[in-house]
């Protein structure tokens, strides 16, 4: 039996570490408002992985039940954009959920476990996801729709269907033009620092620990050497 189940996460972890989007080298809407400059710039550099540890089981129940809804949406063609396409920079695209035409609304869906559900009713969106969603709409405005409002759907994983959570907010321009602008300067931060030159450099480009870190790729518990790894948060290891 445990040989067996070695073996199916052996080909789980094959198919995730393949996918797409494990691939992808370009930063993503979704990652631009990570607080942590250092966890943004390693992604910008494409820096080697450090943290072999994060379990993909949650991101794959993710992407199967956004494959899902994109098909039932899909059903109402009227009343939605599914999966649309946007560009928000020259450098910056993303794909977008849902636009819900006749509310003028950004619709996110998230994939969440009981304890980030409970977080999110009680503190609202998380400063990533706000940021997120905003570039959604900010993508959406340049190609000439009318956004009004941005919102994100928590979807339980593991609970019930009337456990889903929606959040709702007036579409902010100008907090995503700030997030767009602080990606900027981070751009020009590592083309001054030049860690592919000088590795060590790493060292200078400040951190944001949480008890997030154990799940950042780049994690290296008691690491002394940026270029090797970042400590992150003690507590994390």
């Amino acid at each position: 039996a445990t040989n067996l189940a070695d073996r199916i996460k052996d080909v789980v972890n094959n198919r995730s570490a393949n996918a797409p989007r494990s691939q992808q080298k370009r930063i993503g809407l979704s990652e631009v408002g990570e607080i942590c400059v250092r966890k943004t710039s390693y992604k910008l550099l494409d820096w080697a992985k450090t943290n072999p540890a994060t379990d993909p089981w949650a991101s794959i129940s993710g992407l199967a039940i956004h494959a899902w809804l994109a098909d039932a949406f899909t059903d109402f063609p009227d009343q939605y954009l599914v999966e649309h396409k946007v560009q928000v920079t020259d450098e910056l695209s993303g794909t977008a959920d849902l636009f819900d035409i006749a509310n003028k609304t950004v619709i996110d869906h998230k994939c969440v476990g009981a304890t980030a559900m409970k977080s999110r009713k009680k503190d609202g969106m998380t400063h990533q996801q706000r940021i997120q969603i905003n570039l959604y709409g900010l993508g959406f405005e340049r190609q000439g729709h009318d956004v009004e409002k941005v919102a994100l759907a928590f979807y339980p994983l593991g609970g019930r269907l009337d456990g889903l959570h929606t959040i709702v907010e007036p579409y902010n321009r100008q907090l995503a033009l700030d997030a767009i602008e602080r990606l900027e300067d981070t751009q020009v931060l590592l083309w001054q620092l030049d860690p592919y030159s000088h590795p060590k450099n790493l060292d200078l480009i400040p951190t944001t620990p949480s008890r997030a870190c154990s799940y950042c790729p780049w994690f290296l518990p008691y690491s002394k050497d940026g270029s090797k790894g970042c400590p992150g948060e003690a507590e994390a290891a």
